[in-house]
């Protein structure tokens, strides 16, 4: 009997088992969140979200799968990111088109990404080439590049807004730190925010030096402003947070505003030089076990610095990690700011 283990930067959130239809095609499984606002993930019922592990305790399946969204307006639609990509990219594809095409009736359609990363690219070809589709990019992420196509592509800066028709009003926000210009959208009046990687998913954040850290810590204040101004009409109660690795946010359910908050006290838990008592390895994923060798093989350690934090939103169960080279050739310059729990570590209960 197998048994699937949802880890780091990868779970399925428990909110899937409320929703009221889910639809497989192809490799593809589309998951009904509102009215006219989709989750479509690449996985099905044979290639399982997640990692599945033998009764050996050897790794038997693995699928960190990336998910895109489908909100549809009354006179158009918008898909957020292109999710991995998948081979056979032409059966893929078709299936991939024949899922939002069912659901556009007829509607133009229009795609943004988040990020610039191949997760969230991985289909760009399907639709590169299908003139009547355009694109509408984060510019401070994209410009310069010639990813998309020129003649149908148009690149938005921060803060602007897209009609959809219907009620249906996507707000875009920048959250750097993932990257330099991670972009998340709101739908406006909703309380419903797609935010890729930019704050995770539920489990973790990938920040990749240490400046990124500063940069995605005052991303979060800025974000924080934006969700308590009331001209923005989002109920930090009730806001629902989707990220671009859905099934990652299994253990913590359903992310709320709350989670957003959740991560402003660890940032400044972690500024201060406050946070708790190192967690034991035991109370850690494999993913960031893992990470923690490649971080000690010879030619990554000097090269490369990760910072990984975990944000398991339970009231206080929150749990940040850092991984960052103890003895590499720059000489420690890092802040104090080291491995840690903060509150509701369960291997120190």
């Amino acid at each position: 009997m197998k048994r699937t283990l949802l880890l780091w930067l990868l779970a399925l959130s428990p909110g899937i088992s409320g929703l009221a239809q889910s639809a497989q095609k192809g490799p593809y499984t589309v998951y009904d969140l509102s009215p006219n606002v989709y989750r479509i993930e690449d996985s099905n019922d044979s290639n399982p979200p997640g990692i599945t592990v033998g009764d050996d305790g050897q790794l038997a399946h693995m699928n960190n799968c990336s998910d895109m969204y489908l909100i549809v307006g009354s006179e158009k639609g918008l898909l957020i990111d292109l999710s991995n990509k998948l081979e056979p990219e032409d059966e893929a594809g078709e299936s991939l088109r024949s899922l939002v095409s069912e659901r556009l009736v007829g509607r133009k359609l229009l795609i943004t990404v988040t990020h610039r990363h191949g997760d969230h690219l991985g289909m760009l070809p399907v639709f590169a080439d299908d003139p009547a589709v355009t694109f509408w990019i984060p510019g401070n992420e994209f410009r310069g590049t010639d990813l998309f196509p020129e003649a149908r592509t148009g690149f938005f800066d921060e803060n602007e807004s897209l009609d959809l028709g219907g009620g249906m009003m996507i707000n875009t926000f920048e959250v750097p730190g993932h990257t330099a210009h991670s972009t998340i959208f709101f739908l406006k009046g909703k309380n419903t925010v797609f935010t890729g990687d930019a704050i995770g998913s539920g489990s973790g954040v990938w920040l990749f030096n240490e400046q990124s850290f500063y940069t995605y810590a005052d991303a979060i204040d800025n974000l924080i402003t934006y969700i308590e101004n009331t001209d923005n009409l989002v109920d930090r109660e009730k806001l629902r947070i989707y990220g671009g690795h859905y099934w990652q946010g299994k253990e913590v359910g359903d992310l709320s505003g709350q989670y957003i908050y959740d991560m402003r006290t660890l940032i400044d838990k972690m500024k201060a030089g406050e946070a708790e008592k190192p967690c034991p390895l035991r109370c850690h994923s494999w993913i960031p076990t893992l990470n923690l060798v490649l971080q000690r093989s010879p030619g990554i350690r000097r090269r490369r610095k990760s910072w990984w934090i975990r944000n398991r939103r339970n009231n206080t169960d929150l749990l940040w990690e850092i991984l960052h080279e103890e003895n590499s050739s720059e000489g420690p310059h890092w802040p104090p700011l080291r491995s840690a729990c903060y509150r509701g570590c369960p291997a120190l209960e």
